[in-house]
């Protein structure tokens, strides 16, 4: 995988052409072994703690950690799509354009059917919205650079506009967070495209956004520099005006009547006020979109300055981790939690001693990776998609 081409600005109709670096970006297989931890943590503390409320420090944590590394995920998607079609896109050549968009519609094929396949043991899946997003980046990876952003900026609007049309909660029991009708047709689009853990809308927009993203040289110090700051500055004024909403808008959540404001406009519910203007990950609504991405962003843009300030093997073992994302995806469902549940382990832990099963399995992960990564160049599952994806 190479670089990224530098800045689109350049070319507002059309992307911007580059020279390709000769080496690979192990930055964001750095960025993206760090998300497989966020990722393993949080479902191994969902799956393993009795409390998901103690202690309030760890609890904290979970919440910051709920979405970002579903974000970081999607957002690499897209930076790889762009790495991926940019030769072709720069030559203008027809004949590879087209041999890439099929490859991207049978990745995107395969990874619907993984999803669905999945979907019978995880109910959080996210390879079906994979799937479906590779299918539109199918159609978009040569348009221009403000065309990607007004696509990525248009899944956002469209989620908006199905959460005023539609009830989100319709097929939620939110006590067991289990989703009702999920396997009627009805369910399976509504789950997909709208209300599921992960879906269509919005988060599509998210990986037509790593497509713009990709098209920045992230080999260049000051863009990661930029980006690092720019993201981080953005996740941190969604939080500030989330929580100054919260407060203005349900200010009676945890307080006693004598400290409401007098001057509060209106009193909502507490979870509805945290539904409509949290940075939770379900629904996500635009303040959630803006916290995530904007970590995700400075996550990424981390990997690669670190990389790049601090090139050298000591980088290998994240680095291989990272290249098996798909592979580790699915080991630690079928795995780490399939094992918890085998161990009767479900609910049988206190918050921080779930969480480090995770990072103890994150570890194991490591290993295997680094050992795997000596006999072959990429995981199991990620040879298997190449070649089911690759035309004949």
């Amino acid at each position: 995988m190479d670089a990224p081409t530098p800045d689109p600005a350049a070319a507002p109709d059309a992307p911007s052409p580059t020279p390709a670096p000769a080496s690979r970006l192990i930055g964001l297989d750095v960025a993206r072994a760090l998300a497989i931890l966020g990722m393993i943590v949080v479902h191994f503390c969902l799956v393993a703690a009795a409390d998901q409320t103690t202690p309030p420090w760890m609890a904290a944590i979970l919440r910051a950690l709920d979405g970002r590394a579903s974000a970081v995920f999607i957002l690499l998607a897209g930076i790889g799509v762009t790495l991926m079609t940019r030769g072709a896109v720069q030559r203008q050549d027809i004949a590879r354009r087209n041999e890439l968009q099929v490859m991207l519609i049978r990745r995107g094929i395969a990874l619907l059917v993984l999803g669905l396949l999945n979907l019978t043991i995880w109910s959080g899946d996210i390879l079906r919205i994979y799937g479906v997003s590779l299918i539109v980046a199918s159609c978009l990876f040569d348009r221009s650079s403000r065309a990607l952003l007004v696509w990525a900026a248009a899944f956002a609007l469209a989620f908006i506009g199905l959460f005023a049309a539609f009830d989100f909660s319709q097929n939620w029991d939110w006590e067991t967070m289990t989703y009702q009708r999920l396997w009627t047709p009805s369910g399976q689009l509504r789950n997909l495209f709208y209300d599921g853990f992960r879906s269509v809308f919005p988060w599509t927009g998210l990986l037509i956004f790593g497509m713009w993203l990709g098209r920045l040289d992230l080999t260049r110090q000051t863009i990661c520099h930029r980006l690092l700051l720019l993201g981080a500055a953005t996740a941190a004024a969604a939080e500030g005006l989330s929580w100054s909403l919260l407060r203005w808008l349900a200010p009676t959540a945890g307080q006693s009547p004598s400290d409401v404001p007098e001057l509060a406009p209106l009193s909502l519910p507490a979870d509805e006020a945290r539904a409509l203007f949290g940075t939770d990950s379900m629904p996500a609504l635009p303040l959630f979109l803006l916290a995530a991405g904007g970590t995700a962003v400075s996550v990424i843009a981390l990997g690669c300055l670190a990389t790049n300030r601090w090139p050298g093997r000591g980088w290998k073992p994240l680095v291989a981790t990272g290249q098996m994302a798909l592979t580790w995806y699915m080991a630690h469902i079928l795995l780490g939690l399939g094992g918890l549940v085998a161990l009767n382990q479900v609910g049988a832990h206190s918050l921080p001693a779930a969480a480090a099963l995770g990072v103890a399995f994150f570890a194991i992960a490591v290993l295997v990776a680094t050992r795997w990564n000596r006999i072959a160049r990429r995981g199991p599952l990620e040879t298997a998609l190449r070649r089911l994806s690759e035309p004949e």
